[in-house]
């Protein structure tokens, strides 16, 4: 007993401290990369040049150290990788054909930068996903005691300390990374950005720290917070309680301050499984946890007190979105609720289909010419670079026109306004005929209706995931053996479907880049048999975890750390439902599973003697 207390034991520290360092360090860089795309995204965003704040310098130092973590583990071979049984095994084995699967994905995808490098604002291609799988397997085999539990709270609680300072100011609308001192920070000298000159796209009353995006927090929180939460309730020494109840308070205004719905549902699903791994010891030491659920409570409607309702402004919206999902939509039509039903070329002309009539537009002499459905011509007054009318029924629908490009020799862009607001574009080409053209790259387009699975009606369901997925779905038929490549959902994703977009978003210039949902993200970009052994991964874990700690009367200390960490990665996975994979956040979740399943096996051996 005392000499394999020793294997697990010996050198430990020193092995693990890596994952520490790299669990504090990666989540907060913020450092400005211009990156060049390939034909493919130069297309699509109508750049050959992309800014990237967040995920590009992510990416490159978690492939540093994941480097050296490599070179660590071929030195120090025989002594890092003992762990091993059937659980262990398995677990091993299926990650790394899952590496294996994402690696022929990337070799046979026909978007080769994106599916080795990652796209320009997200950088997770094979290689970070390979570094993802080496944290994972280096945490499993470096985790070799629970005195290392420690060193990783440490620099998670460091990491929500910084994110939720930097989140009050987001919050007020005062972005410290905006500001004089942050720009100096985050962006090389060469670029000659000013303070307040970033785009980050946030408004006030929303945080998203150093993560990228406040979607990004909820995943984050859905890791740490039932792992906090649960350490705090269960700690004895009173120093290391406070500052696991700082660590789970902050946490909480991570949670709310980011409006994350996928974060409230992660814990809300990670709460329900602590209800019953830890019920029996619940029910008998209910007094000290009702206290810290009251205290908590009456934190969050303090929150909600003091920022006037805005920390509760999207739970509405969740509930409603829950309800609407059993609401009859079946003979629902998404192309009757939008002011264009389509656009189609027809005589070097456009026409423009609306709710009760039909706008054909042709170049004529010089000047634009329009008529209705019955060929009558409408009036349309020029003011300046703006045509406008005032016939029945058309008065919505005005045109600006200009040069669309700066080599332009004429005013060859024509842009048709709904309301005022600019929705499609038109190029006059040479010969005087309009063509529907792409209002990033001018590429000229057309409107497309693509297949869709379910969601009809339920369009705008989740802010839009529901449109997301129901047109996602359809191209699981082409990515069962190998998906289209890491990091290629841009390019697979149907973005010409400018009617459908126009439904969901209110615009039709909207870029779908991502599906919101981890599981359809790996489906599509490695395969949806890819998807099958990540999820078989982690049903072995979550079983294992279960049988292992669910329900006992008594726990010793590791049981714990093993029960709670399990409640860390089942809040990920369930925020993952709404949120995608993310360099921010994914290399945490990877530590804390590699983590979970060395204690799975540390708390069998104990079983075992």
């Amino acid at each position: 007993m005392e000499k394999k207390k020793n294997i697990y034991e010996e050198n430990s520290l020193g092995f693990f401290l890596p994952i520490s360092f790299i669990l504090l360090i990666i989540p907060l860089i913020v450092r400005m990369k211009l990156v060049k795309v390939d034909s493919f995204a130069s297309d699509v965003l109508g750049s050959a040049t992309q800014s990237d704040l967040f995920s590009q310098n992510k990416a490159f130092w978690l492939m540093l150290f994941c480097i050296v973590l490599i070179i660590i583990a071929a030195i120090s071979f025989r002594k890092i990788f003992r762990k091993t049984d059937k659980i262990v095994t398995s677990i091993v084995i299926l990650t790394g054909v899952f590496l294996i699967l994402t690696l022929l994905s990337a070799i046979f995808s026909d978007y080769k930068q994106a599916a080795f490098r990652g796209v320009f604002d997200r950088a997770e291609g094979f290689i970070t996903i390979a570094c993802y799988i080496t944290l994972f397997i280096y945490s499993l085999y470096t985790f070799k005691t629970t005195k290392n539990y420690k060193y990783m709270i440490i620099p998670i609680l460091i990491v929500i300390l910084i994110n939720a300072f930097l989140g009050v100011f987001q919050y007020i609308g005062k972005d410290l990374i905006n500001s004089k001192l942050g720009v100096s920070l985050v962006v090389p000298s060469e670029y000659n950005v000013k303070p307040g000159e970033l785009n980050l796209l946030f408004e006030k009353g929303k945080l998203y720290g150093t993560l990228f995006h406040y979607n990004y927090v909820g995943s984050l929180v859905g890791i740490v917070l039932p792992i906090l939460f649960s350490l705090t309730i269960f700690e004895k020494n009173i120093k290391h309680k406070i500052v696991l109840g700082i660590g789970t308070l902050l946490s909480l205004w991570l949670l709310f301050g980011s409006t994350s719905r996928a974060g409230i549902i992660g814990i809300t699903v990670a709460t329900i499984f602590g209800v019953i791994i830890f019920g029996k010891i619940i029910f008998k030491r209910w007094k000290p946890l009702l206290i810290g659920v009251c205290a908590l409570a009456i934190v969050i409607v303090g929150l909600n007190f003091v920022t006037k309702g805005s920390i509760f402004e999207r739970i509405p919206t969740l509930v409603s979105d829950a309800f609407s999902v059993f609401k009859d939509t079946s003979d629902f039509d998404y192309t009757e609720h939008v002011p264009i039903k389509d656009i189609k070329h027809a005589n070097k002309g456009v026409e423009i289909l609306l709710p009760n009539d039909t706008l054909k537009v042709v170049a004529q002499n010089g000047a634009y010419k329009f008529t209705n459905s019955n060929n009558e011509e409408i009036e349309y007054v020029r003011d300046k670079n703006l045509l406008s009318t005032q016939a029945e029924g058309f008065k919505n629908i005005s045109f600006s026109f200009g040069k669309l490009r700066d080599k332009s020799t004429r005013a060859d862009g024509l842009v048709l306004n709904v309301d005022g607001n600019p929705t499609f574009m038109f190029e006059l080409k040479p010969d005087n005929s309009l063509h529907l053209v792409d209002a990033n790259s001018y590429i000229n387009t057309e409107v497309t209706f693509p297949e869709s699975i379910g969601f009809k009606g339920k369009e705008q369901l989740g802010s839009a995931r529901g449109y997301i997925w129901s047109r996602s779905l359809p191209l699981l038929k082409d990515n069962i053996l190998l998906g289209k490549g890491p990091d290629s959902f841009i390019y697979q994703f149907p973005q010409t479907d400018f009617i459908g977009k126009y439904y969901a978003y209110g615009t039709p210039n909207m870029l779908i880049d991502k599906p919101h949902n981890i599981y359809l993200q790996t489906a599509l970009n490695e395969g949806v048999i890819a998807l099958l052994v990540f999820l078989a991964i982690m049903i072995i874990y979550i079983v294992d975890s279960m049988k292992l700690y669910a329900l006992k009367k008594e726990y010793n200390k590791q049981q714990i750390l093993g029960g709670v960490t399990c409640l860390g990665v089942i809040g990920y996975l369930f925020a993952g439902i709404f949120n995608d994979s993310v360099v921010s956040v994914a290399p945490v979740f990877w530590i804390v599973l590699g983590v979970g399943v060395a204690l799975n096996f540390i708390n069998r051996e104990e079983l075992k003697n």
